[in-house]
């Protein structure tokens, strides 16, 4: 198992499923560089990572250093930063909505990986019937759209 001493160790998912978009990468940078980092990111055995694939990106680019912690998942693993008030200081607070605010504006979902992990996977554990049926035919009439506006 190799060593995660940086987040150079770490691979990101060649499938992720969230492009993101530039707004919420923008907005996760200042969130990273004013208020630290908030949560943690999920990687696999090898070092992939599983959940947090634009928070290590951006991470990287600041040079953030990284702390590996090893579970099972069996255990919730609670990140205690020391320096936060939420009571006292409006940094926490505003991290609090930070936090929410990129994961919301940040969501991009590729519907062609989607579509590809509808194969492997009972998606409709995630999402109802309609809502999946939308997701993808949304997808599928932007990108229409797009094309008959180059014409």
């Amino acid at each position: 198992m190799k060593e995660l001493r940086s987040v150079k160790d770490l691979t990101p998912d060649p499938k992720n499923l969230n492009k993101g978009t530039q707004r919420g990468r923008g907005m996760l940078e200042n969130s990273l560089r004013k208020y630290g980092a908030g949560r943690s990111i999920l990687v696999d055995k090898n070092g992939v990572i599983i959940a947090g694939n634009k928070v290590s990106e951006v991470a990287g680019e600041i040079d953030l250093p990284l702390r590996e912690v090893q579970t099972r998942g069996n255990e919730l693993v609670v990140v205690r930063r020391m320096d936060l008030d939420l009571e006292k200081d409006k940094p926490a607070r505003e991290l609090s909505v930070a936090d929410n605010r990129v994961s919301e504006i940040d969501l991009s979902w590729d519907t062609d990986s989607l579509k590809d992990l509808s194969a492997e996977i009972d998606l409709g554990q995630f999402w109802v019937e309609d809502e999946l049926k939308r997701l993808l035919s949304e997808d599928r009439s932007s990108k229409e759209q797009n094309l008959s506006g180059i014409s």
